[in-house]
């Protein structure tokens, strides 16, 4: 079984999360990406990377038993997406819930599935930075839009989910329901792991 490191991270701890970064990078830019191409697959984005990226989370904190190291993803991750050019708030979404996420595997010592998964599940909300805007600010958020470009076939949509009330929290929900989705598919590729580590 591995023991968590009361020292906390050390070099190679770091060299991890740069790979495993990486390639959560990729998968939620790459899906991410293929979800916002239509603005019928476009409010689905958030549900999409929370049910793909659910392995590579929890091999992520299997990998690295450690408090700080989810903080730091959720970091890496609002400052790569407010260099590529998205709208702020998705970028402190990621922070923030980077952090609570921490925090709940850390009260496990990283080695309960079930706070493991509700850190996933908080973690998972982050790219809802890129809807609630929609409603919170408004003005804001269609300045915002109008500099990336034409963007007037996701009008429709856009305005869709400001006119309903109920269209936010719904897409909490469904991003929620994947992300456990995704955490158990993880669990199950990674059942040999994951007894070996001691994550019950």
């Amino acid at each position: 079984m591995i023991i968590m490191n009361k020292n906390g991270l050390q070099t190679r701890d770091y060299i991890s999360i740069g790979v495993f970064s990486l390639i959560y990078f990729v998968i939620a830019f790459v899906i991410g990406g293929i979800a916002q191409m239509t603005p019928v697959t476009f409010p689905f984005m958030p549900m999409a990377v929370a049910f793909f990226a659910g392995s590579v989370f929890m091999l992520y904190v299997s990998k690295i038993p450690k408090h700080g190291s989810i903080s730091i993803l959720g970091i890496l991750a609002g400052i790569l997406l407010f260099v590529t050019g998205m709208f702020w708030m998705m970028s402190v979404f990621f922070v923030i819930f980077g952090f609570i996420a921490d925090f709940v595997c850390s009260t496990g010592s990283f080695r309960s599935f079930k706070r493991n998964l509700l850190a996933y599940c908080i973690f998972a909300l982050s790219p809802m930075g890129a809807y609630v805007p929609m409603v919170l600010i408004p003005a804001q958020f269609d300045e915002f839009m109008q500099r990336k470009g034409d963007v007037s076939s996701f009008t429709g949509i856009i305005n869709d989910i400001r006119a309903n009330w109920w269209a936010i929290p719904l897409m909490i929900s469904g991003t929620l329901i994947c992300a456990v989705i995704g955490g158990f598919i993880g669990k199950k590729m990674l059942k040999k792991h994951f007894e070996k580590v001691g994550i019950v």
